[in-house]
């Protein structure tokens, strides 16, 4: 199954159950007259594909939740990013020099997201990532924050990305408006500001444009989309996380570096 017949809206009868398989998630779903049956379970091995089939009955046993919806049959299965930034750490001596850019791809694992009748809060059933990340932390000790690591590999094309159906690209833009040369050393992503969009089976989120003005300096950033990576006939398929509001309470923004003056 491809991603756009995966991420879509399930319409159920009374008593039937579906289950759905993504990453090293397994996740079986039954609709009963007064709501749902969940249960979910990781695998030893990731899924390459997404996989939707008619299993074996649920019953409401121990490991299984369920909810208490009311009257709605339809189940709309929706693809996140993580709920804490992510952050790459370089061990490549990544360097950008003065008055140049960079662009850079990371892929990055999806959460599965189940939603009775329509996609909002209130209507969340569960959230479960697709690969777990290992936990970090970001900045110093006093005046840090928790993150998710997404080790040391990126990429310089979205071409060279082997892209499992389960994962998401996050195109990135560094350009380095000094006149020393950057040391990337860590780069933080907050994901909770991302929209996801699809172009074809891929999905991305916004490319992120980030000017490094200088040691002293607030990174300049922007979220957009790119014709050259999106292309002209992308279609969202999940809002961020944060409303425009909460976001400006966020405090900025994206490196831990060296600057060394040429």
């Amino acid at each position: 199954m491809n991603s756009r017949s995966f991420w879509n809206k399930y319409t159920f009868a009374v008593n039937q159950t579906l289950t759905f398989w993504a990453g090293f998630t397994e996740i079986g779903v039954k609709r009963v007259p007064n709501g749902w049956l969940v249960k979910s379970q990781s695998t030893a091995q990731p899924t390459d594909n997404l996989m939707v089939a008619g299993t074996m009955d649920l019953t409401d046993e121990q490991d299984v939740f369920h909810f208490y919806t009311g009257i709605s049959n339809n189940l709309l299965i929706v693809p996140a990013l993580p709920d804490k930034p992510v952050v790459f750490r370089n061990n490549k001596n990544l360097k950008i020099s003065a008055g140049e850019s960079a662009n850079l791809f990371f892929r990055i694992p999806l959460s599965i997201q189940l939603y009775f009748e329509e996609i909002k809060d209130e209507n969340r059933l569960v959230e479960i990532p697709l690969k777990r990340l290992s936990d970090t932390w970001f900045g110093e000790i006093d005046n840090g924050e928790p993150a998710y690591s997404i080790g040391n590999t990126y990429y310089n094309s979205l071409s060279e990305i082997d892209l499992k159906y389960w994962e998401a690209v996050i195109p990135v833009e560094i350009i380095n408006n000094t006149s020393g040369t950057l040391d990337l050393q860590r780069l933080i992503l907050r994901v909770e500001d991302f929209n996801l969009y699809r172009n074809d089976n891929y999905i991305l989120s916004n490319y992120v444009n980030i000017e490094f003005k200088g040691q002293e300096q607030v990174e300049s950033v922007s979220l957009s989309t790119s014709d050259n990576i999106h292309g002209d006939k992308f279609q969202i398929i999940a809002n961020k996380r944060l409303s425009d509001s909460k976001k400006l309470l966020r405090r900025s923004f994206f490196f831990i570096k060296n600057i060394y003056q040429s």
